[in-house]
């Protein structure tokens, strides 16, 4: 898990890991965006979402509804969580 400041120039608040073409595709690839959700935090640059979620852009979801999100959570976001729960991101705020 990575800690909790965050360099992120944008993040949102879906009720489960989702992303947002509207706000990853305007991103440099070397700018952080937070998904902050119920059961955890998730935060990586432009440039780590594509090889870590290569299959993403490709659906048809993202490319015509400009939204992509997982039924059940992906291995690969085990890597980008900086906290366990909303909970405790909103102690923070």
């Amino acid at each position: 898990m990575r800690g909790p400041h965050s360099t992120a120039v944008a993040q949102y608040r879906p009720t489960r890991l989702r992303f947002r073409r509207d706000v990853i595709e305007p991103l440099a690839p070397d700018e952080r965006f937070r998904v902050i959700t119920p059961s955890g935090t998730y935060e990586m640059t432009k440039a780590e979402f594509y090889p870590a979620f290569s299959n993403v852009p490709r659906t048809r979801s993202y490319r015509e509804a400009g939204i992509y999100h997982y039924p059940r959570l992906p291995g690969a976001a085990a890597q980008f969580r900086v906290r366990d729960s909303d909970s405790a991101e909103s102690q923070l705020e």
